[in-house]
Parts: structure tokens; C-alpha cells; sequence
């Protein structure tokens, strides 16, 4: 399944009109001590939806479902208001009816940004790396990420095991500067009892 990309930090917004949807609704987002990670607005023949993706700034933990719909009659409550009074809601005023989706960006959107790698501090990473700076000609490598700095990321690449029952073979810890990050994202673990 093809995974959309998630925006970089200065194109969190599709166009003018999400923009200054973002800016009546990130004080509300921030109020719930969430960060507003990407805003669309989207037209299908009559329906109209207004999409919000929020997560935390850093940490690990995952957004609740309680926080989401805490997070969701805030914003209702917001833009209702803004659709009579504030400018910035004028995309949503002319609108008879819109949908309001709010969620999170989920597991295995790609990572773009250095706090998008600090939220994952811990997991299982699938990193493309940019042409110039593949080791060995490999395409991708999938590495646990250990810390992230200003600079890039801290991994120990995961080689897979020759034979089928054998522990895979984890590498040394191994520091991949952000510029040479082609694509990143989160490799889903399922844990099981044996």
C-alpha cells in the first residue's frame, strides 16, 4: 500500500485557505498540548472536508482517542464561531455544509522532520538513503533509531538472519546526517509469544 507522504515543516498547509484555517485552529491544538502537523481542505463533488492531523511536539506517547475528540468539539466550537466573526474562517463560511476530520498522522507516514524522528526514538526505521551516500550500494536499510541530534539520527542496522529461526544481526550504532535521508518510516512490530 502506498503511503502518502507527510509534509515538511514549511508545507504543513496545501494552500492559502488551509493556512489560515491553521492559524484560527493551532492556538485551540495548542491548548491541548498537541501540535498541528497538517491541514487540507478537500472537495469531492458536494462534500467538502476540512482535515486536521495532530501529534504531540516530542515525546513518544501515542494521541488518545479521548484527546482526539477533546481536540475535535474544541475546534467545532472554534470554527463555528470563526465562520461568524474571524476572517480566517471565511473558506468554511461560504460552505453550506463541511466535514471536520481530525486525526493523527499514524504509524507509518514517512519522517521529515527531526522532531517527527524524536517521537520515534526506540522503533524500527526502513531508511532510503540519497544516492550519494548509500553504503555499499544498499537502497534501504532497516535500523532501530537510538537518539537523534541536531544533526541527524543514531541507528544499529538490522540485517535479517540467514536462516529462518536465527536471530537477526544488529550492527553498531551508526550516526546518518539528516541531508542524507532520502525517505524514513516507522516499520510496524508485531510482537508475539512463542
Amino acid at each position: 500500500m502506498a503511503v502518502p507522504p507527510r509534509p515538511a515543516e514549511d508545507q504543513r498547509f496545501q494552500d492559502a485557505r488551509a493556512k489560515k484555517l491553521a492559524a484560527l485552529i493551532e492556538p485551540t491544538v495548542a491548548a491541548h498540548g498537541l501540535h498541528v502537523d497538517e491541514v487540507a481542505v478537500t472537495t469531492t463533488g458536494q462534500r467538502t472536508v476540512l482535515q486536521v492531523s495532530v501529534d504531540y511536539q516530542e515525546g513518544t506517547e501515542n494521541v488518545d482517542l479521548d484527546t482526539i475528540a477533546g481536540v475535535s468539539e474544541a475546534l467545532s466550537v472554534v470554527l463555528d464561531q470563526g465562520e461568524q466573526n474571524d476572517d480566517a474562517a471565511a473558506p468554511l463560511a461560504a460552505l453550506e455544509t463541511y466535514d471536520l476530520e481530525v486525526s493523527t498522522p499514524g504509524a507509518t507516514r514517512p519522517l521529515t522532520e527531526p522532531r517527527h524522528f524524536r517521537r520515534n526514538v526506540g522503533r524500527l526505521l526502513e531508511i532510503d538513503r540519497t544516492a550519494d551516500e548509500r553504503s555499499g550500494g544498499a537502497a534501504a536499510l532497516t535500523a532501530r533509531l537510538n537518539d537523534v541530534d541536531d544533526e541527524g539520527i543514531v541507528v544499529a542496522e538490522i540485517k535479517p538472519p540467514p536462516k529462518k529461526g536465527m536471530k537477526p544481526k544488529i550492527g553498531p550504532d551508526t550516526h546518518i546526517s539528516f541531508g542524507s535521508i532520502a525517505r524514513a518510516r516507522v516499520q510496524v512490530e508485531f510482537s508475539h509469544k512463542d
